[in-house]
């Protein structure tokens, strides 16, 4: 397959589970030549769902550039196709508003994800493993993370014939 090829292609995530109908969506936004993958876990699908469905309520044509995990939270680029017909007749005032609520719904959205565990969608904390990440304490032992000294006395107790029980 050659690059333009591997690049336009949708990219669902092998993990989607019920989300899977709402990425399809997701990537189908993502103009030709962007690179149509998701660069998260699957954590936050639903977050990703819901401020897809809030965007396209606000412009049914929006268009997404990328969507991915920078410094522990969710990076979610979008913008307004130029032949968005019914955005052109907007007049200035209203296409500001709109596109200032669009930003916030990005912005709520991005700051939440600073609690939500990209690995299993539980409350997460920023953690710094090398790379940092969101992640709950359990999906931090998994992903061998440093917890808190609160959270290494706590799941301590789990450790059964020296291995960790990580049942949920």
């Amino acid at each position: 397959m050659e690059f333009n090829e591997f690049r336009d292609t949708p990219h669902v995530p092998e993990d989607a589970g019920e989300y899977l109908e709402d990425l399809k969506e997701i990537l189908s936004r993502i103009p030709v030549g962007w690179g149509r993958w998701i660069s998260c876990g699957p954590g936050w699908y639903k977050l990703l769902a819901e401020t897809n469905r809030k965007m396209k309520m606000m412009c049914p044509t929006y268009e997404i550039h990328q969507v991915k995990e920078k410094f522990g939270t969710l990076r979610f680029y979008w913008g307004i196709p130029f032949e968005d017909a019914a955005w052109a007749e907007l007049d200035d005032n209203t296409a500001s508003i709109v596109y200032d609520i669009m930003q916030d719904i990005v912005g709520q959205a991005e700051n939440q994800s600073a609690y939500i565990c990209e690995a299993c969608g539980k409350y997460g904390k920023s953690r710094d493993g090398g790379w940092i990440r969101t992640l709950c304490a359990l999906c931090a032992i998994d992903q061998n993370y440093p917890l808190e000294e609160w959270e290494e006395k706590k799941y301590a107790s789990t450790e059964v014939g020296g291995i960790v029980d990580h049942a949920r």
